[in-house]
């Protein structure tokens, strides 16, 4: 099971890539190939310089002077391109053919890690100041993208009728996914010794045939399932009873909520789908959540699947066969092109 714990960053090392002679030669040259270094905004906040200049895929670009380069001047990947200051932002353009469309930019790495490294200098957003908003208010332009001082970044999107609407990019380290099984897995049967053994504390809380005990509390093990996943969605089930109660399902972390997960009457078996946070029991029970009942009953528990940061924090034993890229790519374009049709 691939165990990523959410947040751990990784490294940004990689190897320099490819630049030309320096020169107004090599900025004719440019120009001659119908690649030009516009004025408009690419990114109007934060001073961002964008980390390198491709056209047709092939990297290219006039050596700029440090700190010096004039606005409109080629970018170049691993040397400073400050315009000055208050002067117009930098815009990178390629005039395409629209039938044959090539990048407007693109990082390479053709060093001996090309296959696992990053293009490097990394591009890098400059964060704002302390002192400054961590909302971008004053993002006016449609395509910004811009860094704010906690460090998440933000893209500015040209809502027709509604003007600029900043929102935050979602990634690993602020926002999670849910990830189905490829079928309920059964976690929890009091029914049987082989279907208790998630339980971790049975001792004192389950009665000789195994049913959880009035008034009592249970926690149920989950990691064969998930590595430090939020929560769990699963299934609950009452089986017969001894009289009429509720049961509540939670993470174990915090005081048991008042609130109901399951309500049932005596001799009947009944289920609901809840969903929970998820909590460690201990330092080897990572993923747990806990099962309270107030009158005496089998219990059994179906989990469908788990909220993560992380696809690989589920164990892909369970997990439902993922799309392949291609056919994700497919399913978009198809999508698309539907979405077009009933906006002509």
């Amino acid at each position: 099971m691939d165990q990523r714990i959410p947040g751990r960053a990784s490294g940004l090392a990689g190897q320099a890539g490819p630049s030309t002679s320096e020169g107004s030669a090599a900025g004719s040259q440019q120009a001659d190939e119908g690649r030009a270094v516009g004025r408009r905004a690419l990114l109007t906040r934060g001073g961002v310089v964008a980390a390198g200049v491709v056209g047709a895929g092939v990297a290219g670009a006039a050596a700029a002077a440090p700190a010096s380069a004039a606005t409109g001047a080629p970018v170049v990947q691993g040397q400073s391109n400050n315009v000055g200051t208050n002067q117009p932002a930098t815009e990178i353009t390629v005039d395409n053919d629209p039938a044959t469309p090539t990048p407007t930019a693109v990082l390479t790495n053709t060093g001996v890690n090309a296959t696992t490294g990053e293009a490097s200098p990394s591009l890098r957003l400059t964060p704002a100041t302390s002192s400054a908003p961590l909302f971008p208010a004053s993002a006016t332009v449609g395509g910004d993208l811009v860094a704010t001082n906690d460090g998440n970044l933000w893209f500015t999107h040209a809502i027709p009728t509604v003007g600029p609407i900043a929102a935050p990019v979602h990634t690993d380290a602020n926002s999670n996914s849910f990830v189905p099984l490829a079928a309920p897995t059964r976690m929890l049967d009091t029914r049987s010794t082989s279907g208790r053994a998630n339980v971790l504390d049975p001792s004192g809380n389950l009665d000789s045939s195994g049913r959880l005990l009035g008034g009592k509390t249970i926690h149920i093990n989950l990691s064969s399932l998930v590595f430090f996943g939020d929560a769990v969605t699963a299934t609950l089930s009452a089986i017969t009873p001894t009289a009429t109660g509720f049961m509540i399902l939670w993470s174990g972390a915090v005081a048991k909520p008042t609130a109901v997960s399951l309500n049932f009457i005596v001799g009947q078996s009944i289920s609901n789908l809840t969903v929970s946070a998820l909590a460690a029991f201990s330092q080897t029970a990572t993923d747990t959540i806990a099962i309270h009942t107030t009158k005496t009953t089998h219990v059994l528990l179906d989990v469908a699947g788990f909220t993560v940061r992380n696809f690989g924090q589920v164990n892909p034993a369970f997990t439902a066969p993922t799309m392949s890229g291609a056919a994700r790519a497919q399913r978009a374009k198809q999508a698309l092109a539907k979405l077009r049709s009933q906006h002509r």
